[in-house]
């Protein structure tokens, strides 16, 4: 039976009989042949055949590698064989990428097996994804890359969005997925015992969205890890559900999972025996289709579908989606921040590209967008996942951070390049990725070579000065404040000149003791550091009904910990403040911002605020920056404004759409949004808004009062023996601002989007040498003629050279003549959906793309621009020839060859590309076959270099641990730091446990013993791999290997390369060439930076709520109240 579904020889008989088996397998998985089923008469049951996968939850990746991944290929072959009607559904690209990575003769298999209709991919994306966090562009990424893998690998796609197992789901998802041409949508999440905040709206229905776009959910399709043990066609609770939908809404049918879960494998032996022998007897009372998860959503037509009962609005679980909004906070962190810099990276990559400047880094972006994919997996970016998981987790973020940045500086160095630089001192390229102009703060550190000025004065593109002030400085640089006017998705030149004075333009900005004013604003924090008053001097008013302070909420869940908090202990008062004696000091006071430090020590933490205003635009928003070393437990710490405005209701974003809620209620008591939330008072005449940059629950407890939700730490007794190690969750060091803008209006007059957008994408500064441009000194890629529509994505299209735009309306209301302005005219544009296929004509007039937009809808374009006029040079390189003297790769057939480091660990010659791109550079890598030699290391040699116009020697090099050497040019030298091949580039801080957890473990019943400061190893990653090798055969799943990408000036005339003498470095390749895009830098760190954390020390506690004997603990009564 083996041998038909194989095929493994071709001739007449084998070919007839894999016919008629093909032919009998459709019969029973469609009940039928040839037939699409009538459902206004054929009752069907769509039933779904299907293992979940949590590819980390209380083990790691792994485990799921070593075990889950085999197991899955191995079970259903196993099932395919016994049983000819057998089908099977399975979701995530990424799981299917590690099939072909660790197990390729049965990815092989399992090709095949896909090809007959046996194995169907399913729900479309790149993981089962968590949605309430991640932004609407990463979900639409997560089908655009999810299921462009199915298509590339296999020929197929799904068109449903299968995600059983998360913690709930936005309003805005049916429109995400219908803008990305899918069709349906299934969870079994909101069944009773995970408490539903709506209940189940429908059984099969039509979810809308709020653009009106829709898609067809089955949201009661039974538990996905179980199987009804009797005669399935006889089942009465089905039949009931069949003939109640038929008889309601015209349609015949439900839908029906049934398998294992959550470790994957196969549903089990005796469910497929049964279920198979339940297609088509003749006494059956409704028609079994084993089928795909996608086929009821094909099978029922748009009449049908027009019938089928509808829901809008959200569909949150009461406490399952309250906890995990801020569980793992810097996961969530570094997902925003992931998000935030890919964009800011696409824009200018699109823009370099059309400029003729760089190639578009495609698959270093595609590559690092995906890490970030995996990870946002309904299990561990919502925080629920075991400690070890997020090593994995946290290096895969840093490793997208990195390619992100990357990718930004080049392309940024690429546009500089062809801007007028020219300055009488240090050029300042400041980058807008936002499709609006704006007047904003910018930071940056200056370099000096000849010595740091005195002081400083910053000057515009036009030659004007504008604002600036010195907030530190060392031996060679001084970091700067300045403001900064960027047009939209822009770069303007700034002139940064040495200055025998410091800037003391009058900006409005003041502050005295505990005082800070600005155009806007006048603050005053209480002498416990708490913000007493915020008054707005253009509407003049207050904006504080009462003194806005941090504070402490017990959260006691009964079971799952990381995932729940529950209304009894929401609906009880604070049981504690951010309250001991504060340390109160100004630490910036100039033209640009002001600030007061604000340090606290309360419950076993320590709060450092700063409480800042900035000059010109940026001043409409109060700032509060936050370092907090955190190590309490069985608490939540939320920042309480009490407002002066006062409404039942407050609108929450969810980045495609906004959604109304009221206050805090049994069902909803925690909530989600993105980057902001407003109150507008009642009458409509004056709103506060809060914005943050990676905070995503708050709460709602009466009509004036919002709390947003900055850390959260349960305390796990009451679910005891599980999930104990989450009463010491999050303990480390966090940084985080979030702000207060009062506006008159509501949220769409004030532009609260708009603030949000500023305070999460600040302006970008980069170092960059003088030099004449023909771009001048100001230049905009693309705008937009109302602020109503906001740009989410500019990049390259996956498969053709136009651009796609991604546009959003924003405020809810239909806008009619939008204008698209490029940086040239558009000579071609096509509609799109979210997975780029073409679906309508657009509308160029006079080379612009004119549209409309209805209400919150999201539309996508792919643009053709007319060709830049600007002349620049092509890149110019030479890969050079080395004499390799060690072999550090392997092969799958003999992963004893070759030797990297002391252990015998090697690289995977199956992963490693012949070539490699890394910002446009090329570099040959040696041959990876057996027994060859692929690395030069490094003792000394000497390496002829070509002659030619070039200016940098690029090397792709790593070692076998962190170390440097010193590189000769010619006859300077130049010692640079090399990075280990293998291990962690970057952890957020660890927990030390006294007792290792297990592989799969629930129950871990350790304590914690320390806290390990974390790290950010940031040298340019060029490559990295999914594993290693190790000399006994096995491989080491998940543990990555890397190579880097180091540069050396190259001066003319130069004819030598010297390598240090130290073996511990190899190197891959080098290639010489012209190139002046990485001349320029980033003058301020791209993606969070741990240089210079103090270590962290375990501060000693008792339980959960009372700390003793502990100096932080403060005895101070919290019922202060007095404000000032």
């Amino acid at each position: 039976m083996r041998e038909l579904f194989v095929i493994k020889k071709v001739n007449v008989m084998k070919k007839l009989m894999f016919v008629l088996l093909v032919s009998l397998i459709a019969s029973v998985v469609l009940g039928a042949v040839g037939q699409k089923p009538d459902m206004t008469k054929d009752k069907i049951l769509y039933t779904i055949g299907y293992a979940h996968l949590d590819t980390q939850w209380r083990w790691d990746y792994q485990t799921t590698i070593d075990s889950f991944i085999k197991n899955t290929l191995d079970d259903n072959f196993d099932r395919f064989e016994k049983y000819p009607g057998y089908v099977f559904n399975f979701t995530g690209a990424v799981r299917y990428e590690m099939m072909k990575e660790y197990y390729p003769e049965k990815y092989e298999k399992l090709k095949e097996y896909i090809r007959q209709g046996r194995w169907f991919v399913a729900g479309s994306s790149v993981d089962e994804g968590e949605v309430i966090i991640s932004s609407p562009e990463s979900i639409i990424r997560q089908i655009l890359y999810g299921n462009g893998y199915f298509r590339k690998e296999f020929g197929k796609e799904s068109v449903d969005c299968l995600l059983p197992d998360d913690f709930g789901y936005p309003a805005s998802l049916p429109s995400i997925l219908a803008h990305c041409g899918l069709k349906g949508f299934s969870t079994q999440k909101l069944h009773p015992n995970w408490g539903s905040a709506v209940g189940i709206p429908f059984k099969i229905g039509v979810w809308e969205g709020p653009d009106g776009s829709s898609v067809i959910a089955a949201l009661d399709p039974g538990c996905y890890g179980d199987a009804y043990k009797g005669r399935l066609d006889k089942c009465e609770y089905w039949i009931n559900r069949v003939n109640e939908n038929g008889k309601k809404y015209g349609v015949f049918a439900d839908y029906h999972y049934y398998g294992v879960g959550d470790v994957g494998g196969a549903p089990r032996d005796k469910d497929v025996k049964n279920y198979v022998s339940c297609v088509d007897n003749p006494d059956s009372q409704i028609r079994v289709y084993l089928t795909s998860s996608d086929q009821m959503y094909k099978d029922i037509t748009p009449k049908q579908k027009r019938q089928l009962p509808k829901y809008k609005g959200d569909l949150l679980l009461k406490e399952h989606s309250a906890g995990s909004l801020s569980s793992q906070a810097y996961m969530k962190r570094c997902n925003r921040k992931n998000e935030q810099l890919a964009d800011s990276a696409e824009r200018a990559a699109v823009t370099a590209q059309w400029l003729g400047a760089a190639d578009y880094p495609q698959e270093k972006l595609t590559r690092s967008w995906i890490r970030v994919l995996a990870n946002q997996m309904h299990d561990i970016l919502p925080g629920t996942s075991i400690p070890r998981a997020y090593n994995y987790a946290y290096n895969d973020e840093f490793i997208a951070l990195n390619g992100f940045a990357a990718s930004l500086e080049n392309s940024v160095g690429a546009v500089s390049s062809i801007l007028d630089t020219n300055t009488k001192g240090k050029a300042i390229v400041v980058y807008n990725p936002l499709a609006t102009e704006r007047e904003d703060i910018v930071e940056a550190e200056v370099k000096f070579t000849e010595g740091t000025p005195r002081a400083v004065k910053v000057f515009n593109p036009d030659g004007g000065e504008v604002a600036s002030q010195i907030i530190s400085r060392s031996k060679d640089s001084i970091k700067i404040l300045f403001i900064a006017k960027v047009p939209s998705v822009g770069f303007a030149i700034y002139d940064v000149q040495p200055a025998s004075s410091i800037c003391k333009m009058q900006t409005g900005l003041s502050i005295k003791g505990r005082t800070l004013e600005n155009n806007y604003y006048k603050v005053v924090i209480n002498r416990y550091g708490d913000i007493a008053s915020i008054f707005d001097k253009k509407a003049v008013r207050e904006l504080l009904a009462g003194t806005a302070r941090l504070e402490f909420l017990s959260e006691s869940p009964r079971n799952y910990p990381a995932w729940n908090m529950e209304w009894k202990d929401r609906q009880n008062p604070p049981i504690g403040y951010v309250d001991g004696q504060a340390t109160i000091k100004i630490v910036e006071k100039g033209p640009v911002r002001v600030a007061l430090e604000v340090v606290r020590k309360s419950r076993g933490s320590i709060f450092k605020q700063q409480i800042r205003l900035s000059g010109g635009d940026a001043g409409r928003r109060v700032e509060v920056k936050n370092h907090i070393d955190w190590q309490t437990t069985g608490v939540s710490l939320k920042a309480a404004f009490p407002l002066t405005v006062s409404n039942a209701n407050a609108t929450y974003n969810w980045g495609l759409s906004t959604i109304e809620r009221g206050n805090n209620c049994p069902v909803k008591y925690e909530v989600p949004s993105h980057e902001w939330f407003d109150l507008t008072d009642s009458n409509g005449s004056y709103g506060v808004t809060i914005l943050e940059d990676c905070k995503f629950g708050s709460d709602k407890p009466s009509d004036n009062i919002v709390r947003l939700t900055l850390l959260y730490t349960p305390d796990t007794s009451k679910a005891k023996p599980y999930y104990q190690e989450q009463r010491y969750q999050d303990w480390g060091y966090h940084d985080f601002i979030y702000g207060i803008y009062g506006h008159k209006g509501d949220w769409r007059k004030g532009s609260s989007e708009w603030q949000g957008r500023r305070l999460n994408q600040p302006l970008v500064a980069f170092q960059t040498p003088s030099h004449s441009g023909q771009l001048g000194k100001k230049f905009s890629f693309l705008s937009v003629n109302t602020h109503q529509v906001d740009v989410r994505a500019v990049k390259k299209a996956e498969n053709s050279k136009y651009t796609i735009i991604r546009l959003q309306e924003l405020w809810g209301q239909d806008a009619k003549e939008v204008i698209i302005t490029g940086p040239a005219p558009i000579v071609s544009a096509y509609e799109v959906d979210g997975q780029e296929r073409q679906i309508a004509p657009a509308l160029i007039k006079d080379g612009k793309l004119v549209l409309d937009m209805s209400k919150y809808s999201p539309r996508s374009f792919a643009v053709k621009f007319e060709r830049a006029s600007v002349e620049v040079a092509d890149l110019c390189f030479k890969m050079v020839d080395l004499a390799y003297n060690e072999d550090v790769v392997s092969t799958n057939k003999n992963k004893a060859d070759g030797k990297f480091d002391k252990d015998g660990r090697t690289i995977p010659a199956e992963l490693l590309p012949s070539y490699i791109i890394s910002e446009g550079i090329r570099f040959k890598i040696g041959d990876t076959s057996d027994g060859k030699n692929n690395v030069l290391a490094c003792r000394g040699q000497t390496i002829e270099l070509p002659q030619g116009d070039y200016n940098r020697i690029y090397l792709l090099a790593s070692a076998t641990e962190d170390t440097s050497g010193v590189f000769k040019v010619g006859d300077s030298e130049c010692e640079l730091g090399v990075q280990c091949w293998t291990g962690y580039i970057g952890q957020y801080d660890t927990r030390v446990w006294d007792k290792k957890f297990g592989e799969i473990d629930h129950t871990w019943d350790g304590k914690l013993t320390g806290l390990e400061v974390g790290y950010i190893k940031r040298d340019n990653l060029a490559w990295f791999g999914g594993h290693r090798n190790n000399a006994d055969g096995s491989f080491e799943a998940y543990h990555y290997s890397y190579i880097f990408k180091y540069a050396l000036d190259m001066p003319a005339g130069t004819a030598k390369l010297t390598l240090p003498d130290n073996g511990a470095i190899k190197i891959f390749a080098v290639t010489v060439a012209k190139n002046e895009n990485d001349s320029v830098r980033a003058a301020q760190p791209l993606y969070d930076d741990f240089t210079g954390r103090k270590p962290l020390l375990l501060r000693v506690f008792v339980d959960a709520v009372v700390i003793k004997n502990n100096p932080l603990f403060s005895k101070e009564l919290c019922n202060r109240g007095d404000r000032i």
